[in-house]
């Protein structure tokens, strides 16, 4: 069960689920801000790896988001690559991404079946991977580029004493 927010979401083994989760004593203040710099975050490092990664919502994307991120196609944005969700608890949130990466179709068919029961519009078109843009990218690439990235923000964000 996903315990984040947000609509149905599908995901297999050529998806990275990527759960972050903080202390915070006000976890509802910057939910905003999260969603965006979270898809930004997401966008640069797909780019890295030669992914047309954008931030901003596909028309009749399944969950659609404001940040989504989406692959273009001729400049324009067309498949839904990451959808972000969040919760809030007392004390802390989590943000939790699935970044699609490999064979979209099996995600399009669970996700048209479950819209449909949920009588929710959508375009399975939208459903897609990071593979549609570029061929070459896998799941252990696009973890790599995600590990490296965090090891780089929690470097420049770790308090003074302990980066000695």
């Amino acid at each position: 069960m996903r315990r984040a927010g947000g609509r149905a979401a599908a995901y297999h083994r050529g998806c990275l689920v990527v759960d972050h989760i903080e202390p915070a004593p006000d976890p509802v203040a910057g939910t905003r801000a999260r969603f965006a710099s979270f898809g930004t975050f997401f966008a640069e490092v797909l780019a890295g790896l030669g992914v047309d990664a954008h931030v901003g919502e596909v028309p009749g994307e399944y969950c659609p988001g404001e940040f989504s991120v989406h692959g273009r196609i001729d400049g324009v944005p067309t498949i839904k690559l990451v959808g972000t969700a969040q919760r809030v608890v007392a004390g802390a949130w989590l943000f939790s991404s699935v970044v699609v990466v490999e064979d979209p179709a099996p995600l399009r068919a669970v996700l048209t079946d479950v819209y449909a029961a949920l009588e929710l519009p959508w375009r399975p078109a939208t459903a897609g991977a990071a593979q549609d843009l570029a061929h070459d990218v896998t799941v252990e690439a696009v973890q790599d580029a995600l590990l490296a990235a965090y090891t780089a923000v929690v470097r420049l964000e770790a308090p003074e004493a302990s980066r000695r």
